[in-house]
């Protein structure tokens, strides 16, 4: 055998197999640093990052997802036999981008033992049904969808969320009515059936709770993307939601716009034309934080302002939510992603803790020798889990859900300050700023020296009993000036025909 046989050649070969290891395709973790253990587990990373509402906070999103992989991989006391891989696909918050994205992530290459993220409701019903028990039997975790349907673990027994069920923010909505003392409420929501369901559930528990019953008047109005965009001239959705906005006006001064981002800017600007931006209306709004505002768009900033928007607490100020954010923004500037200049958003943070709620779920179920390839069986894990994370406190429930306190949040220059906190996990209460000497202070639409009022600042779409005795005096009195007046008629006319 020659020299070249018996030693330069399996060198030869030995750098090859060694340049096939290195070239293993990984976003989460550097090949050089760690020895890849034997078990794969493949997770699709689902975002928006196309619509024009989303898009850069979508790459934020992603990049938490990145750090969480990162940082699980580095973790050789946590699921040492198993490292994660991760497959990203745009869900433009699209029906048709959804189904493609999750079409294309099953059904080539390797296996895929879940799916997290996704941006919108429409396309995690979708993800439900298609990751359900008789289907693809794998977990669906969400960062950021709100359908109150995806809490039916009969019809989705393989989904769980970080975000919170927009239903879940009612208990928040009362205790505020109840502060200001308001107690008649309009309801305009985006005619999409699942958001019409939770509204309707909303209008129920708000005037039937024991502790403050609200009269609720509701409207479910059209979105069209395209309403803006005509040469001079109104479209139909636009004057038929001025229409809305006029009958919802004539009975209430507080309104709560349910939708997407879009869906409430589009409610706001048409209030805003019609001047209900004038100080004697209230707007609120749940995690519309998410939406991205164009700060040079002049009606943009004069409608959303003095907005309440109820939102997932997270404490901005917590040491290790600010070391998040700081690597969230150095993945972003390393990999090219537009940048925003703040601080990572909070569905980002929710991103990073759908990833670990996941593997938790992994370990657990390896722990108990349990398949982690049993969709239904990892969201049952998931269901006793509690743990503070990047979003702060985590408690999931029975149905998939978090349980999470709520931030009262208000828009005040295109910027959201918080205001106030109702907290869930804890003993129920709300803290909300009232002292005009707080920089906390809330500011109202049009910016009025105090909180808009339910019945209107001069009572007028409310009776007061001192109204109704008024009303019913006035009646008596005309009553009695009209029989006085019909005997007198009767006598004169008696005298004249004798």
């Amino acid at each position: 055998m020659s020299t070249f046989t018996r030693f330069v050649l399996p060198l030869f070969c030995l750098g090859f197999l060694v340049q096939d290891i290195l070239s293993i395709e990984d976003t989460a973790y550097n090949s050089s640093d760690i020895t890849i253990p034997q078990k794969k587990i493949n997770i699709a990373v689902l975002t928006d990052i196309s619509s024009n509402l989303y898009s850069t906070t979508g790459y934020e999103n992603l990049a938490a997802a990145r750090l969480a992989i990162q940082d699980i991989n580095a973790n050789k006391s946590f699921l040492p036999d198993y490292y994660f891989d991760m497959k990203f696909k745009d869900d433009g918050c699209d029906r048709k981008i959804g189904l493609k994205a999750l079409s294309n992530v099953y059904s080539k290459g390797e296996r895929i033992h879940a799916v997290i993220g996704i941006s919108c409701s429409v396309v995690c019903e979708l993800a439900g049904y298609l990751c359900s028990v008789d289907q693809w039997n794998i977990p669906v975790v969400s960062h950021s969808c709100s359908s109150d349907d995806l809490s039916k673990s009969d019809v989705f027994p393989t989904f769980s969320r970080l975000s919170l069920s927009v239903y879940k923010y009612v208990d928040a909505i009362i205790r505020v009515c109840e502060a200001f003392k308001w107690q008649k409420v309009g309801i305009m929501v985006n005619n999409i059936n699942w958001y019409v369901r939770t509204a309707n559930k909303m209008k129920d528990k708000m005037e039937n709770n024991d502790h403050y019953p609200i009269k609720v008047f509701l409207e479910k109005y059209y979105y069209d993307e395209y309403a803006n965009e005509l040469d001079g001239e109104e479209s139909d959705t636009n004057r038929l939601l001025k229409e809305q906005l006029n009958r919802m006006r004539k009975d209430v001064r507080v309104i709560i716009i349910v939708g997407y981002a879009h869906d409430i800017i589009f409610v706001l600007k048409a209030a805003n034309k019609l001047g209900m931006t004038n100080g004697h209306f209230a707007f609120l709004t749940q995690e519309f934080i998410q939406a991205e505002f164009n700060k040079k768009d002049k009606e943009l900033m004069q409608a959303i302002q003095g907005v309440l928007d109820f939102e997932p607490l997270l404490n901005k100020s917590d040491l290790g939510y600010i070391s998040f954010s700081e690597r969230v923004r150095a993945v972003v500037k390393t990999q090219g992603y537009p940048q925003t200049g703040k601080d990572a958003n909070l569905v980002a943070a929710q991103m990073y803790d759908a990833v670990f709620l996941y593997a938790k779920a992994v370990e657990e179920a390896v722990n108990q020798g349990m398949s982690i390839e049993d969709g239904a069986g990892l969201v049952r894990l998931m269901s006793s889990m509690k743990w503070i994370g990047k979003s702060g406190e985590i408690k999931i429930d029975q149905v998939g859900d978090r349980l999470g306190n709520v931030q009262i949040m208000n828009i005040q220059s295109g910027e959201f300050r918080q205001v106030g906190t109702w907290w869930m996990t804890k003993r129920p209460q709300l803290d909300l700023a009232e002292d005009p000497n707080n920089d906390s202070q809330i500011i109202w639409p049009g910016n009025p020296s105090s909180p808009p009022v339910a019945c209107g600042r001069q009572y007028e779409l409310c009776q007061t009993y001192s109204d109704a005795i008024a009303k019913i005096t006035l009646m008596a009195l005309v009553c009695v000036a009209f029989l006085f007046g019909l005997l007198v008629r009767l006598y004169l006319y008696n005298r004249t025909n004798k």
